[in-house]
């Protein structure tokens, strides 16, 4: 449990050097009271483990000690005991705000406790700070459950079964590793939740357990409101095109390797796909999660900025946290340049300038195998600074179709429909579909196998080649626009196709 580890050794050594308060940014009650606990077991002789909540009281081992619920009484209780010991104190974000005596007691406890073996942990969903604590207060943000800790928490559920011993039989070292990473970036609870779900009753684990556990977790993830855990499968063949961008992922294949790391290369940060709307950006980063086989994580740029969920800073630091604890994953931000402050939003100042300050130094600095796949449509309103190289690896332009990515865009959605392609001539249908962009293309294919459906009979050549015609390509809707983007991409990106 090397994460998690790391986080109960700092804590002791907050503790050794008579921390008085400590603010644990966390939602998982249950686990922080476990890990003080255990860490005060770790001292000889032991620290006793006092928790506090308002509905509660202060309790030692679910025994109430203090019945009064109040927090200033339970703070001078704390001050008053003779011995070395810990006090959580659960939901503190809700005490802080406005609060003069509660901010004015706690000042107190840090300089009546400042001297003994005696630690506060305030534990919080959301981080609220005031300044007039701030100088007394040590933040710790702590991290989602590492992968050792996922796997301990699987045998935990799997202990408890009625099937234990044959439960254990089925999971192999690779059922293991889905398990694992089905679980990464979930809190404890929810992992609990979803590992009981998944195997209740169950003597054995298959292909359908192994599908209901990622489906859990995508409604997990959703209910986030910030992030949703994409799962329709999707391979490299699906992409029509991308001939450039198909051979940097080919040279890129071994990149999560350790033999790669040993080599000296660095992880690779992301891609920006930027270009004509319908042109597959978006299809683009799909195919890429899905050729490194690592889950795919979209987030909603709108929701960090509307305030439903928290502020912007407290949603933008769960996003990167859950991220993280995923990781390897690949990160997906659909229309980057709505979300992210360009020059307009950066003179407002506010939440808008420090939500991309830290998102450019997120970006810059990370080192967990966060896969960044952004697109964008109007490149303009993106701030230079994050279109510099070290921030992503490579800014792809996915311009209109050729005749032979076109010819390729039109098999692939006549094949998806189990359409026998031997029946059609391509080259007229090539010829009709100039400058049409791939989402035009299969608008076309829907129509005709609609217009043959209606009529009870196959998809003819005709039907498709009409159904083509109709389209109104948006290069014609669009073509000042069109002409505008591809002279700023000309030396600045990458093309994604070519041949």
């Amino acid at each position: 449990m090397a994460e998690n580890k790391g986080l109960r050794s700092l804590m002791k050594d907050l503790v050794v050097s008579k921390t008085s308060l400590v603010y644990l940014l966390t939602e998982e009650d249950r686990r922080i009271e476990a890990e003080v606990k255990a860490l005060g077991m770790a001292f000889k002789p032991p620290f006793r483990t006092y928790i506090w909540s308002c509905t509660t009281g202060v309790t030692l081992d679910d025994e109430v000690v203090l019945p009064k619920p109040g927090i200033l009484d339970a703070l001078d209780w704390f001050m008053g005991i003779q011995e070395a010991a810990f006090l959580i104190l659960h939901d503190i974000h809700v005490f802080l705000k406005g609060n003069p005596p509660v901010l004015r007691k706690l000042k107190d406890a840090a300089r009546r406790i400042d001297n003994e073996y005696k630690t506060v942990f305030m534990a919080s969903p959301i981080l609220e700070i005031p300044p007039e604590i701030q100088s007394d207060v040590v933040l710790l943000d702590v991290p989602l459950p590492s992968v050792e800790e996922v796997e301990r928490l699987l045998q935990q559920v799997v202990a408890k079964e009625r099937h234990r011993d044959s439960l254990q039989e089925a999971l192999t070292d690779e059922a293991k590793d889905l398990f694992i990473k089905a679980g990464a970036g979930l809190t404890s609870q929810q992992l609990q939740h979803l590992f009981r779900k998944t195997l209740a009753g169950k003597q054995t684990v298959t292909s359908r357990e192994f599908e209901a556990l990622f489906e859990e977790k995508r409604q997990i993830v959703r209910k986030s409101g910030l992030l949703e855990l994409y799962t329709q499968p999707i391979s490299v063949e699906d992409l029509g095109g991308f001939a450039t961008l198909k051979r940097w992922l080919d040279q890129r294949k071994d990149i999560f390797t350790k033999r790669a790391r040993d080599y000296g290369l660095s992880l690779p940060k992301g891609v920006l796909m930027m270009g004509i709307s319908g042109c597959g950006k978006s299809l683009g980063i799909k195919a890429i999660a899905a050729f490194w086989r690592l889950p795919l994580l979209r987030l909603d740029m709108g929701r960090i900025y509307d305030g439903a969920l928290g502020t912007p800073e407290e949603c933008l630091r769960r996003v990167i946290k859950t991220a993280e604890a995923a990781s390897p994953c690949v990160l997906w931000i659909d229309e980057i340049e709505a979300g992210i402050a360009n020059a307009s939003q950066k003179s407002l100042g506010g939440s808008s300038s420090r939500i991309l300050a830290t998102f450019l130094t997120w970006m810059q600095e990370k080192t967990s195998p966060v896969f960044i796949g952004a697109t964008a449509n109007n490149i303009e309103l993106l701030p230079p600074e994050i279109l510099r190289k070290g921030r992503f690896d490579e800014l792809f332009y996915v311009e209109l179709p050729s005749d032979a990515e076109r010819m390729e865009i039109i098999r692939i959605h006549l094949a998806k429909r189990n359409v026998p392609i031997n029946r059609f001539d391509f080259p007229p249908l090539v010829k009709v579909t100039e400058g049409y962009n791939g989402a035009e293309i299969e608008q076309g294919v829907t129509s005709a196998l609609f217009r043959a459906f209606v009529q009870n009979r196959e998809m003819t050549q005709t039907d498709l080649y009409i159904c083509l015609e109709t389209i109104v390509p948006l290069s014609t809707t669009m073509r000042e626009q069109i002409k505008t983007l591809e002279r700023w991409a000309h030396e600045r990106a990458l093309r994604a196709g070519g041949e």
